[in-house]
């Protein structure tokens, strides 16, 4: 019952953080792009609050059902604060697919899962705000380096690996991150960061 309550607790926190944003969107007309990215960094802080407080299957039930509410939400347009923004992307449906993914890969490891869930959260997060302040709907070379800056640093501030490593992992998953067409990202990178971090 305990459980159950935090987990309900974390869920209305979350909603009504989003709800916030999502009135404030539309009573003052704020971008989407940065409404989205605010709920996308958002996300990723409240996953790793998820995984740390709850047991793996009400982890796993949570993430689930948030995937059920994306996929709802781009069909019926719900939450203008996520969808509505010019460049086609899937970013809201991968995000969810790429923390169970990365949860199994990592075998609910924080050593792995965290910093994982973190570059997803915070360097893709700036890398496109570097878009953004440029005015490109895409990708840019401008983004990709701030990617990997905070990759690294996220790597050094998270994992025990020896510098040349921390270097070869944010370089890979910057690559990986540039790459990676119509929000895919938020699948790739955090499953390709937990698979490298497996290995090393």
């Amino acid at each position: 019952m305990e459980t159950f309550l935090v987990a309900l607790g974390l869920s209305v926190g979350y909603l009504a953080v989003v709800l916030a944003i999502e009135f404030l969107k539309r009573k003052r007309r704020i971008s989407s792009e940065i409404t989205r990215r605010l709920i996308h960094i958002f996300s990723g802080i409240c996953t790793v609050l998820d995984y740390s407080l709850l047991s793996s299957a009400w982890f796993i039930a949570l993430i689930t059902l948030s995937l059920v509410v994306m996929v709802i939400s781009q069909r019926f347009g719900w939450f203008s604060s996520i969808h509505d923004v010019k460049r086609r992307t899937y970013g809201e449906i991968f995000l969810p697919l790429g923390t169970l993914a990365t949860y199994g890969i990592s075998q609910a490891r924080p050593e792995i899962f965290i910093p994982s869930i973190f570059i997803m959260t915070f360097a893709d997060s700036f890398a496109g705000l570097t878009s953004d302040m440029l005015r490109k709907e895409r990708k840019v070379v401008q983004g990709s380096i701030v990617f990997f800056v905070i990759a690294f640093l996220l790597l050094i501030e998270n994992t025990h690996l020896p510098l040349g490593h921390i270097l070869m992992v944010a370089l890979v998953v910057t690559l990986v991150e540039r790459f990676s067409p119509l929000g895919t990202d938020n699948l790739t990178v955090p499953v390709a960061t937990a698979l490298l971090l497996l290995t090393l």
